[in-house]
C-alpha cells in the first residue's frame, strides 16, 4: 500500500508542479506589507516589532535574521551576538537612510508593489538563507508571479548574509499550478534540498535535492512528500516546513492552521530519511499566557551548540492584523507576529523538550 501511495502521490504533485493550468493562487500576497501597525524598521536601531516567518542563519559568532516583507523591503534582515537584542542591516545608500534593503534587485518577472512613500517592493514570503560556500549566500524566497499572480519559489545571490541579494534569474526555480510558498534550504551530511509547502486541497509539504549550489534542482531528482494535513488542530493547513539533525534523529517541524489567528500552532514530526517518512510527534509549540499563534519556526544551532528555534508569535490577547496605525499609540500596541527564540531539549523516545520559550 505505501508504493501505491507514493505513486500516487508523485500524480498528484505532477499536477500541483506542473504549468499546464494556471488556477487562482491559494496563498495571497501579504496584506500588510506596508508596514500597517508595525513597529518603526529603522537601520540600526534595535527592534521587536513584526517579523514573520523568521529564518535565523548562524556565521561564526553572530546571526542573522530574515523574514516575510514587513516595512515595505522585500528581503528584511537583522543580526544579533545573543538572540536577545536584534539590529536591522546598515542602509544600502547614506543618501537614504531608511533604505536598508537586503535584496535591492528583483527579477523581471516577479511582481513588485509600491510603498506609500513610491519605493517599490517584493511581497515576498518566509524566505531561507543558507551559505553554500566561503562569501557565497543564497536566499530562497516565494513571491507572487507578475503574469499569473501565482505564488513561485526563486533563489537570489550575496556575498553576505546581510546581502545585498540579486535575483538575475529569467523565470521562477518552481511554481505549482496553485502556487508553491515557503522555502526551506537544508543542507544535510553534504548534500543540500529544499523543502516547499504545495498548496491545494489538501497542502502538502515535500521535499527536492538541490545541486551543490543550489542554482537549480540536481539532476535526476524528484519531489517526495513529507506530509498532508489531516489532524483537526491543522486545520486544512500544514506549511513551513523545516528540517535539522539533533541527536542523529531528524526532525520536521512545520506550522498550521490559520495564521491570522491564536489557532496557529508549530508542531513536529521524526523523519526516518530526508525524504521520509515522517511521523508526527504532536504540537510543539501553541498557545501560553503570553504568547498565541506560534509558527512559522526555523531551527538552528547557537554558539553553544544547544538547539534554537526561531519563530513568531502574537502577544496574548493581541491578535489580528491592524488595519491603521492608531493602535501604535496604544497601552497594547499593535497585534504583530513579533520573533522569538526557543531553547530546545531531547526528551525521552526522541520527544522534543521546550525548555525556554522567550
Amino acid at each position: 500500500m505505501s508504493v501505491v501511495r507514493d505513486r500516487l502521490f508523485l500524480v498528484l504533485f505532477a499536477v500541483l508542479v506542473g504549468s499546464a493550468t494556471a488556477l487562482a493562487p491559494t496563498d495571497a500576497a501579504p496584506a500588510h506589507a506596508a508596514g500597517v501597525g508595525n513597529d518603526p524598521f529603522l537601520p540600526g536601531v534595535p527592534y521587536a516589532g513584526a517579523f514573520p516567518d523568521p529564518t535565523v542563519l548562524r556565521v561564526g559568532t553572530r546571526y542573522y535574521a530574515h523574514a516575510t516583507t514587513v516595512a515595505s523591503l522585500s528581503l528584511p534582515a537583522m543580526s544579533s551576538s545573543d538572540l536577545r537584542t536584534w539590529t536591522p542591516r546598515p542602509a544600502l545608500d547614506p543618501a537614504l537612510p531608511r533604505y536598508n534593503e537586503a535584496m535591492p534587485e528583483r527579477p523581471a518577472w516577479a511582481r513588485v508593489l509600491t510603498s506609500p512613500g513610491g519605493r517599490s517592493f517584493l511581497p515576498a514570503w518566509a524566505p531561507s538563507v543558507a551559505r553554500t560556500g566561503p562569501g557565497q549566500y543564497v536566499a530562497a524566497y516565494a513571491v507572487p508571479r507578475a503574469s499569473d499572480g501565482r505564488r513561485c519559489v526563486s533563489i537570489a545571490r550575496g556575498g553576505h548574509p546581510l546581502g545585498p541579494f540579486t535575483d538575475r534569474s529569467t523565470r521562477p526555480l518552481v511554481c505549482g499550478a496553485r502556487g508553491v510558498i515557503d522555502p526551506q534550504i537544508f543542507r544535510d551530511r553534504g548534500r543540500l534540498w529544499l523543502l516547499l509547502k504545495a498548496s491545494g486541497s489538501p497542502a502538502r509539504l515535500v521535499v527536492r535535492r538541490l545541486n551543490p549550489s543550489a542554482s537549480a534542482f540536481a539532476t535526476a531528482s524528484r519531489y517526495h512528500g513529507l506530509l498532508t494535513a489531516r489532524l483537526a488542530w491543522e486545520g486544512g493547513v500544514v506549511e513551513n516546513p523545516a528540517m535539522i539533525r539533533f541527536h542523529k534523529r531528524l526532525y520536521l517541524f512545520y506550522s498550521a492552521n490559520d495564521y491570522r489567528t491564536a489557532s496557529y500552532a508549530t508542531g513536529y514530526a521524526r523523519c526516518r530519511t530526508v525524504t521520509g517518512p515522517c511521523r508526527r510527534q504532536g504540537r510543539l509549540l501553541g498557545n501560553g499566557p503570553y504568547l498565541s499563534g506560534s509558527g512559522g519556526a526555523t531551527p538552528f544551532f547557537d554558539t553553544a551548540g544547544r538547539l534554537r528555534l526561531a519563530y513568531h508569535a502574537w502577544r496574548t490577547g493581541n491578535v489580528g492584523h491592524a488595519t491603521d496605525d492608531a493602535c501604535l499609540d496604544t497601552a497594547a500596541g499593535c497585534p504583530q507576529r513579533r520573533m522569538y527564540v526557543a531553547h530546545l531539549g531531547a526528551g525521552v523516545k526522541g520527544r522534543l523538550l521546550v525548555r525556554t520559550r522567550r
